[in-house]
């Protein structure tokens, strides 16, 4: 079992700041050789909570248990206090440290140098690891990512009207703003398409809110991409009757009533190339693409609420992009 670490303000435990550590008991591990690489994980909320970091926490849980690794974990690390978290694990000799959201990247380029013995590691997305030897990245495709869902949402819509809607405004949101945008007109040129960021991985109701605004403005098909704070965007759809998907992981029995499919990131397959690697002590500045030719994602089948064709054609584009026939340059 994991052991996760807590950091305390003056008044109260906020699980971000740097400070005292605090000890949850004897964990399992304990008993497993002194000298066991000991590996940690950050994530932007709970690993109980949401659909990015549970699917995420799990692999980071097998890949610690398959390659017999010291574990520790950090939940709701916060973007601004990610450098002092990060120095605090190196300093204390972390071996390995995760960081599960590409909001990370510039925290992880920062603190990298100072400590060239620790091997830094980011899931989700990064364009550089700045020559750093110590920084490798599992980046998916967001790119294709975008592209596939914008497909489907526009394939999907009786309205020609959709909405994406974010948390931060981080890179790989960004990116996947542009080419849901592509890949939607790329079905219906003349779609409309809403890109909101609601500044919030976790603020449910605010993104409630926002999508229920999206809705009545015409857009009929929403597309989640804010981590936590999906469930209010999917809550949304269900109650007014609209359509929405799963995002990174099967949520098909959260919102029977709303999502078409769900888009399956293979966070198994990452995590364990991360072990792997560690283990051998090949980590070495790498950027591995997760795309759609590599099995790093999909798409849950079979689709429901829409018409049979909307499948078929949205895993023909699925087939032609995992085989280069559809090319996505900036």
């Amino acid at each position: 079992m994991d052991q996760p670490f807590r950091f305390l303000s003056r008044r109260i435990v906020l699980g971000l700041v740097a400070g005292a550590l605090l000890s949850p008991g004897p964990s399992p591990l304990s008993a497993r050789a002194e000298n066991a690489i000991e590996v940690a994980g950050l994530f932007t909320g709970a690993v109980t909570q949401g659909n990015w970091d549970p699917p995420g926490f799990a692999a980071f849980q097998k890949m610690a248990k398959t390659y017999g690794f010291k574990s520790s974990y950090v939940e709701h690390a916060t973007y601004e206090k990610a450098p002092a978290i990060l120095r605090q694990l190196a300093a204390r000799g972390v071996k390995m440290i995760i960081c599960q959201s590409s909001g990370y990247s510039a925290a992880i380029l920062e603190v990298a140098k100072e400590f060239p013995q620790t091997q830094f590691v980011l899931y989700s997305y990064a364009a550089s690891t700045g020559g750093l030897k110590n920084y490798t990245a599992w980046s998916v495709n967001w790119d294709e990512y975008g592209y596939v869902t914008g497909a489907l949402a526009a394939a999907s819509s009786a309205n020609k009207h959709i909405a994406i809607i974010s948390g931060e405004e981080i890179p790989s949101a960004k990116r996947t703003h542009e080419f849901t945008t592509r890949g939607a007109k790329a079905v219906v040129p003349d779609i409309q398409v809403d890109k909101v960021f609601t500044g919030s991985f976790t603020d449910i109701a605010k993104a409630k809110e926002i999508a229920t605004g999206v809705i009545l403005r015409g857009a009929d098909v929403l597309l989640p991409s804010a981590d936590l704070a999906d469930a209010g965007i999917q809550q949304a759809a269900e109650e007014e009757k609209k359509l929405t998907i799963g995002a990174y992981m099967d949520q098909s029995k959260q919102f029977p009533g709303a999502i078409i499919t769900s888009t399956v990131l293979n966070f198994d397959k990452a995590y364990d190339q991360m072990g792997q690697m560690m283990k051998a002590g090949t980590l070495g500045g790498q950027i591995f693409q997760m795309d759609l030719a590599n099995d790093g994602w999909t798409l849950a089948r079979p689709f429901q609420h829409v018409a049979p064709e909307v499948e078929t054609q949205v895993f023909g584009v699925i087939g032609k992009l995992a085989k280069g026939e559809i090319k996505l340059e900036n």
